[in-house]
């Protein structure tokens, strides 16, 4: 993840991570919208709409890492939120749609924004290990746009 240290940085990345979501989503077509993704029990949509929901995850990390607290749950506690995240996803995006997924995505980017300008100058180095990988406030507003592009390659296409 690329180093951030400012707010400008920080906005300007969010910026690409939501045009490069934006240009996935509608990349698709119907039928690879519905279409099972590599990714284990989701279809390319519900994919999508889980990227759309982990938009807003700058709130938890950037809340932590300007105390320099991690989060690292046990093992067995990791196992039961991966199945609760596979069927929140699964019924939760239900009858979503390439717009509603794109609004909904924007709903929760406008969350990790609001974080942005509460971050003090001498808070952007600050940080830990946040599940299983070192960051910091800076470098966790570059976590979107990873996932964004991890979640891209499991998609199938025509």
């Amino acid at each position: 993840m690329a180093e951030i240290s400012n707010a400008e940085e920080a906005h300007a990345e969010l910026d690409q991570a939501r045009e490069e979501f934006r240009q996935l989503v509608q990349g698709l077509s119907s039928e690879e919208w519905n279409r099972k993704s590599e990714n284990a029990g989701w279809t390319n949509g519900q994919l999508c709409w889980h990227v759309a929901l982990t938009a807003s995850g700058g709130t938890l990390r950037v809340s932590r890492l300007r105390q320099n607290k991690g989060m690292k749950p046990p093992g067995p506690l990791m196992a039961v939120l991966d199945i609760v995240s596979l069927w929140l996803v699964r019924i939760r995006s239900r009858g979503s749609t390439p717009d509603s997924v794109l609004a909904f995505f924007d709903e929760r980017l406008a969350m990790t924004r609001g974080v942005i300008d509460t971050v003090a100058d001498d808070e952007w180095s600050n940080g830990a290990v946040f599940l299983g990988e070192p960051m910091t406030v800076g470098s966790s507003f570059g976590f979107l746009r990873e996932h964004i592009n991890d979640h891209a390659a499991e998609m199938r296409r025509s």
